[in-house]
């Protein structure tokens, strides 16, 4: 936010720069309508009755729960399910977002747990065998609650009906798998493992080393990157810009091109030397 805005007191209320949950004044964040209720203050001077004088906002109807329940003919639990409705966003329908999922079998077994607990990103999901031991588990990053849009990560494990590890795999930040991962006879003897992490660290030392040896003038990169003969760019965010439109094709999901690696070596040295080259621009103007 910029400067431009006065209090009662005459004082600057709104600096120049960003806004800070905690440090922020209630007239900052009530103006930039981070706040929409209006402030608790209270006079303590005559007392205060708890059970009459609580003039705080009503509650939201999206905070509100609700549980399904169905049941087996024998009168054992069936389903249970938890939900907390959001009303529609936007271009976004109203949806339910799902707090927790129980399914079981007709002997009352739970043969399905799923959790997503309020307040934070991680949905976890169990499933299980009739003698009730675990069969997997699994974790997932929801990114959007409403669409459910996920990606895996963590420890994704699997076991045997007598309760050793199946199989265990483990997933990065990004959705991928990562580390050792693990396959394993029903006896507990190693069937299958590979270190996916080493094979990215020497790919990435493949790709540096190739990066490394592309030697081209900054009017060759710059025409690399799309910018028109005889032009070079002026700031960071052009370059990147355009590089990302460049990588963009480049990519598994969009070719099958054998040679999209090297194409991306190259537009990535192109940025690299850009990038530098406006960088010791800026050190010079600024000196």
């Amino acid at each position: 936010m910029s400067s431009g805005y006065t209090s009662a007191g005459g004082q600057l209320a709104v600096a120049a720069g960003t806004l800070d949950l905690a440090g922020s004044s209630y007239e900052e964040l009530a103006i930039a309508r981070v706040y929409t209720r209006r402030k608790q203050q209270l006079n303590l001077m005559n007392g205060y009755d708890s059970s009459n004088d609580d003039n705080s906002d009503e509650d939201e109807e999206e905070g509100k729960l609700d549980t399904q329940r169905e049941y087996h003919d024998n009168g054992n639990k069936k389903f249970m399910k938890t939900v907390q409705r959001m009303p529609a966003k936007g271009s976004l329908p109203a949806c339910e977002r799902v707090v927790e999922e129980k399914h079981f079998n007709v002997d009352g077994v739970c043969m399905l747990d799923v959790h997503f607990g309020l307040g934070q990103p991680y949905l976890s999901r169990k499933h299980f065998y009739e003698n009730q031991r675990l069969k997997s588990e699994q974790l997932f990053f929801v990114e959007d609650e409403r669409t459910m849009q996920s990606r895996k990560t963590g420890y994704w494990r699997t076991y045997y009906d007598g309760g050793n590890v199946k199989s265990e795999v483990q997933y990065d930040q990004h959705g991928v798998r990562c580390g050792f991962c693990k396959r394993y006879n029903d006896d507990g003897s190693l069937e299958w493992v590979k270190d996916y992490t080493k094979d990215y660290i020497e790919r990435v030392s493949e790709f540096n080393a190739k990066k490394g040896q592309l030697a081209f003038s900054e009017h060759d990169a710059a025409v690399l990157l799309g910018f028109p003969a005889g032009t070079l760019p002026g700031t960071a965010a052009e370059i990147n810009r355009e590089y990302r439109k460049r990588c963009a094709p480049l990519h598994p999901d969009k070719t099958s091109d054998p040679d999209a690696k090297e194409k991306f070596i190259e537009v990535s040295r192109a940025r690299d030397l850009l990038l530098k080259m406006v960088d010791d621009k800026t050190t010079v103007d600024a000196a």
